[in-house]
């Protein structure tokens, strides 16, 4: 299994994609202590000093890491198929002592530590954030970020669970068309709601309301973060037990 799960961490440039982590992480802590926040007195807009908005346009780091880790999984779903869909993986694959259980259980293993991983380092880099943050309600929005890591996560273990089945079932081709398709049609959807919505809606989007909401409902959110888990998890067993299933009678980690 450990072989297994460390030629996937190859097949998604595992080393190359730690180093550049490490790498941004590092420069966001050299950020962070270079340019130190303030307070800001949301009723006193002349409060606001340079200080101030070195908050304002640093809480974005993070945030944009955060969003970034949640599709990441999603990214190498296809990497780790396509990677055994080789004609040297192909025959190395079968030569292995390992059963079809263990091959289908390393590629699910490997997203969820993934995802695992991800949520570990988001978490280090909201905490960067504050280290030397000001008291102002970016600081608030930054730990009701925090707060939904665990649900953020949850969700990406969740797609995991919908695109592995077609992946390793399919192969890339088949299931990367399907996925194609899908995204396309939410494009669409998205498309469809800038011409014929309502944009008003749009301008009236404010992350400050989204704190207070998050204050007012902070019970609410930590029950989430506790059921999500939970809920994903079953999820994702119960995914795995169908890919299983479905390559019972089949070889798997070849493109048919």
């Amino acid at each position: 299994m450990g072989g297994l799960l460390y030629k996937d961490f190859l097949s998604v440039k595992g080393k190359k994609i730690s180093l550049i982590i490490l790498v941004l992480t590092f420069v966001f802590l050299v950020l962070r202590l270079l340019l130190p926040g303030g307070d800001i007195d949301a009723a006193d807009a002349a409060t606001q000093t340079d200080a101030g908005l070195y908050d304002f346009f640093l809480w974005t780091l993070p945030a944009m890491f955060v969003f970034c880790s949640l599709g990441l999984p999603s990214i190498w779903t296809k990497s780790l198929i396509s990677n055994d869909e080789k004609s040297k993986i192909k025959a190395f694959t079968k030569a292995l002592p390992f059963g079809k259980n263990t091959y289908i259980a390393s590629k699910y293993i490997f997203i969820a530590v993934s995802v695992y991983i991800l949520m570990s380092v988001s978490l280090i880099w909201c905490e960067i954030y504050n280290c030397n943050a000001g008291k102002n309600q970016i600081t608030d929005l930054i730990e009701a970020l925090k707060s939904f890591l665990i649900v953020f996560a949850s969700a990406s273990i969740v797609i995991a669970a919908v695109e592995l089945p077609f992946f390793i079932t399919l192969g890339t081709g088949k299931a990367q068309m399907i996925k194609t398709a899908i995204l396309e049609f939410l494009f669409l959807l998205v498309v469809a709601g800038l011409f014929f919505g309502d944009l008003e809606k749009l301008e009236k989007i404010d992350l400050l309301v989204f704190v207070e909401w998050y204050k007012t409902h902070t019970f609410t959110v930590n029950l989430w973060a506790v059921l999500s888990p939970v809920i994903s998890t079953l999820i994702y067993f119960l995914s795995f037990k169908l890919t299983y299933v479905l390559n019972k009678n089949r070889e798997v980690g070849i493109d048919e």
